[in-house]
């Protein structure tokens, strides 16, 4: 998240700090990941489908950040990622709040080497990690940091666990104390998601698009292949127009009533202006990051996957 900045060095220089960077960074990365972060796998060499696999590659994760190892930091996350933050400022200037993507490129600021965060021991910077939920393919989870609390939807994506939905408070200061957990805003956030689940059973693609923000990114993991090619995972996408479309059509293929069909709510935690939630309908789930902006929540990220037919309801 740290701002570019450009640097014309000395060739010795470059030597010197590659030099030093292989010293008090790289190799204590290298030990980490051999002596701390190594991820088991199972039989057939996929990281498991546990929560004890989900934080182990979240760790993995931050202590790359930490020691400024980008190729690792990125090796972490979907190159799609969908990295959201709320911010009140546009080229330096104040502003109304909006929502500031990050693309996977932008992690290499985030993880700069030469950035004032970067730690010589990545084993001491904060790493307070909870994953609150595991399906099949999917997880929610948060982690703080020195400078961010970052909020994740994992995916189990040709066999390791990635991130491919983030909601970061950003810190003003390192190491600061982050935004307490708070219940201000709890009935606010369930009432906003089950007008989402509601939508879709009343048929009312408007009411569902109207829970949503602009920048929605709605996705699940799908898997396909080619002739001659193995099976492949990838990305399924559904956009805030597509929303619109799929709450006038989804409950005329199942008809659901409205009134009694499932529409479960869990709220893990709201923090300043990010909520992690989760949506159980009758035949499916959504993992939901949501954030205040302007003084109003919306869904930002969606994560989601079709239940197992045995967890079906109502049909």
């Amino acid at each position: 998240m740290n701002k570019e900045r450009h640097r014309f060095h000395h060739p010795y220089t470059i030597t010197l700090a590659i030099s030093v960077s292989l010293l008090s960074g790289t190799l204590v990365l290298a030990s980490h990941q051999r002596e701390r972060t190594t991820i088991s796998q199972t039989s057939n060499g996929e990281e498991p489908v546990t929560k004890p696999a989900v934080s182990a590659a979240i760790e993995q994760y931050v202590r790359a950040k930490y020691a400024g190892d980008v190729e690792t930091v990125k090796s972490r996350t979907h190159h799609d990622i969908a990295r959201r933050s709320v911010t009140d400022t546009y080229w330096g200037a104040s502003s109304k709040e909006w929502i500031r993507t990050y693309s996977q490129d932008q992690l290499g600021f985030y993880a700069d080497p030469d950035g004032p965060h970067r730690l010589a021991n990545p084993e001491s910077g904060r790493c307070d990690i909870e994953v609150f939920d595991l399906e099949t393919m999917t997880a929610s989870a948060r982690v703080i940091m020195d400078d961010v609390v970052d909020y994740l939807h994992m995916i189990h994506f040709e066999g390791r666990w990635l991130i491919a939905d983030s909601a970061v408070i950003i810190l003003e200061e390192h190491g600061q104390r982050p935004p307490a957990t708070s219940k201000r805003y709890e009935e606010t956030v369930t009432a906003l998601a089950r007008d989402y689940c509601v939508g879709f059973y009343e048929i009312d693609g408007g009411k569902v698009q109207s829970t949503c923000h602009p920048s929605l990114s709605k996705r699940t993991i799908e898997h396909a292949r080619t002739p001659n090619t193995p099976i492949f995972d990838y990305l399924s996408s559904i956009s805030f127009e597509e929303i619109n479309l799929l709450g006038e059509t989804f409950n005329k293929h199942w008809d659901f009533d409205p009134e009694t069909a499932r529409c479960q709510i869990e709220v893990y935690e709201i923090r300043g202006n990010v909520a992690a939630v989760k949506m159980t309908g009758s035949v499916w789930f959504d993992y939901f990051h949501m954030m205040k902006v302007n003084g109003e929540w919306s869904i930002v990220n969606i994560l989601y996957e079709s239940l197992d037919k045995s967890r079906w309801t109502d049909t």
